[in-house]
């Protein structure tokens, strides 16, 4: 009995001892922090991990909290992997204020666009339209006016004397509309055309458009590798419309120490592709405009929140980034780490 009496005591003694530190330390801890949004806003994106669209999402959210939106990114905020697809059917269901959606474009994805629209949703298409649906905005580029710049790029490596023994590879979205890509190489063919003075088919390059179907970057890269080692004759110069692919294809032609044979064209310009196009490995690559396209979706969205519409289709400015333009981006950020 003794025994028992001093193991309660003891027990109380250190309960005690425990409830009164947990209380001071609950007493140091501040309240966190709540917010009170006015609108929700998913954010749903294909590979929503990739620099581009980790750029796109930051954008965006700036421009919610301006105007007092909570805008969340469904592919983390859920905890496990999802597509692009799920996301948005999860979205859709989950009644939110808007949507902001960048994926694929198939039957299954307009149907859920039409459900979203016809429950007062508004929905905001990012880089692949989707032009049957019903969706309110589509925010992303003009794909003749992104041809055409490819068009410029391919100039400055094909001989014009022998432009129809050159090969050109376009390496696409899976997802992309084929009117977008058959956009691309048409305006690449008629610039050529124009530059030569000549309406002959047989002076133009062999034009060839691969779509990669890929569910994430492994099996992308995986897919882009496979191009390589089954083509016998590899194309003279390849396009990348995907920063994933073009950072890929980048990797491929140094593993296969094709630098020089194989000229890469690429799309995005993050640290790893302009130090590429700085050393020549890639020739040069388009730049998107993250920042408008980020700030763009939301102001969609919220223009068609308050007024009940928006303008059906807003572009994103782009531009080349060749070897000098690298070469100035990465003094000016060195020149930024030197200040720091």
């Amino acid at each position: 009995m003794i025994v028992g009496t001093v193991i309660m005591i003891a027990a109380a003694v250190a309960t005690g001892i425990t409830f009164h530190f947990i209380t001071k330390t609950m007493q140091n801890i501040e309240p966190e922090e709540v917010f009170d949004y006015d609108r929700h806003y998913a954010f749903v994106a294909e590979d929503s991990q990739s620099d581009l669209w980790q750029e796109v999402f930051r954008s965006a959210n700036e421009q919610a909290k301006e105007y007092n939106i909570y805008l969340e990114d469904l592919s983390t905020a859920l905890g496990r992997d999802y597509s692009a697809r799920d996301l948005l059917r999860i979205a859709v269901n989950s009644g939110m204020d808007g949507i902001v959606y960048s994926g694929g474009a198939d039957k299954k994805v307009s149907d859920l666009i039409d459900k979203a629209a016809d429950a007062g949703i508004g929905v905001v298409v990012l880089q692949n339209d989707v032009e049957t649906s019903k969706r309110q905005c589509y925010v992303g580029l003009n794909y003749y006016e992104l041809g055409q710049m490819y068009a410029i790029q391919i100039e400055k490596l094909i001989d014009p004397e022998n432009m129809a023994e050159t090969s050109i590879d376009i390496l696409v979205d899976g997802d992309m509309s084929e009117g977008a890509s058959n956009l691309i190489v048409m305006a690449i063919e008629d610039y050529l055309r124009e530059q030569s003075g000549e309406d002959q088919e047989q002076i133009l390059p062999e034009i060839v458009v691969t779509r990669i179907e890929a569910e994430d970057i492994f099996s992308a890269e995986e897919r882009i590798r496979n191009i390589f080692l089954e083509k016998e004759d590899l194309p003279d110069i390849m396009l990348c419309v995907n920063s994933v692919y073009t950072r890929c294809a980048y990797q491929a032609v140094v593993d296969y120490n094709l630098v020089g044979q194989i000229q890469i064209i690429g799309y995005f310009a993050n640290d790893t592709i302009i130090d590429a196009v700085d050393k020549q490995v890639i020739f040069s690559t388009i730049s998107v405009d993250t920042e408008e396209m980020g700030k763009s979706c939301i102001q969609a969205l919220y223009e068609y929140n308050n007024m009940g519409y928006t303008n059906s289709y807003l572009p994103v400015g782009i531009e080349v980034v060749d070897q000098a333009k690298a070469k100035r981006i990465m003094e000016e950020k060195s020149e930024e780490g030197d200040n720091r």
